[in-house]
């Protein structure tokens, strides 16, 4: 009985000991002209997951600016399917991520994107997610689709309709929450297993001892 409940314990702290984190991957986007496709600089990654950074897709063109990744050429009148800024997420392997949501803060100019959708490539960016603006907003992910994930994810959001090819719209900080949880390998939860069956076993010797 003392073994088993060892054995549990001991892989309950394996699953907790692997990360799990209110924050799978952000960015504050602070700094001086910030360019780059993909922008990684001052990005904060779970432990268990990879992650690209903030990208942009061929449709727009980069419009270097301070503390915010910014971008120009959005005034298509529909959506254009290579407009738009995008996340790569990778869990490592063994790992799994269950997101909560995707949460940012962007803005527009006065002749910038009015009309914005947010996808991802678990259907090949067909379906709208929440809805966001060009203020921001907080993007619920809890739909099954985005629960113990354990391959790669991309997600885009998408702008279009501007009334100038000169408009912009920017992603001024970003986040995505939620947990990752590291499933231990196989070999790890034998020597665990092991290292349980060792302690009852030098309980029982000990006590053979006592009783002599």
């Amino acid at each position: 009985m003392v073994r088993c409940f060892v054995l549990v314990f001991a892989i309950s702290l394996a699953f907790e000991g692997h990360a799990r984190a209110d924050l799978i991957f952000g960015n504050p986007l602070t700094g001086s002209n910030l360019s780059g496709n993909p922008f990684t600089s001052g990005q904060t990654v779970n432990f268990n997951v990879t992650a690209t950074g903030i990208g942009r897709g061929s449709g727009i063109t980069e419009n270097a600016t301070n503390n915010r990744y910014n971008a120009t050429s959005w005034d298509t009148p529909a959506i254009d399917t290579n407009a738009y800024f995008t996340f790569g997420i990778t869990p490592t392997a063994g790992a799994v991520i269950t997101f909560d949501d995707f949460v940012y803060t962007g803005q527009a100019s006065g002749t910038g994107p009015t009309a914005f959708a947010f996808r991802s490539n678990l259907d090949g960016f067909s379906s709208d997610i929440g809805t966001p603006t060009a203020a921001g907003a907080t993007i619920s992910l809890a739909a099954p689709q985005f629960q113990s994930v354990s391959s790669a994810i991309e997600f885009r959001l998408y702008g279009w309709n501007a009334s100038g090819g000169v408009g912009t719209f920017s992603v001024n900080d970003f986040s995505f929450n939620g947990s990752v949880t590291a499933v231990p390998e196989p070999s790890s939860i034998l020597l665990l297993g092991l290292a349980g069956a060792s302690v009852g076993v030098g309980r029982r010797w000990r006590q053979k001892r006592l009783a002599v």
